[in-house]
């Protein structure tokens, strides 16, 4: 496989799996377990999350993360949509 799409697939992945964990961090305050476990989970999460994220930016490059990132500003998803 070419290094460069190794890359932006990986990228993709990893931004992915950090939307996932940020979102799973909204779930422990309403699972019962001890309140520091709580705490701890959450804060190691966003954590976890956040790094993800920007290592999953680097590697897709700045040309492809500053296109995703004008589509989501300017609501062009949202119209094809409407079409459909």
């Amino acid at each position: 496989m070419d290094k460069k799409k190794w890359k932006l697939k990986f990228g993709i992945v990893l931004i992915s799996i950090s939307m996932v964990i940020f979102l799973m961090s909204f779930a422990f305050p309403f699972v019962s377990m001890d309140t520091k476990l709580k705490i701890t989970l959450t804060t190691t999460f966003l954590i976890a999350g956040e790094v993800m994220f920007w290592v999953g930016t680097i590697l897709i490059g700045k040309d492809v993360y500053l296109k995703f990132k004008s589509k989501l500003k300017s609501g062009e998803w949202l119209e094809k949509k409407k079409e459909d």
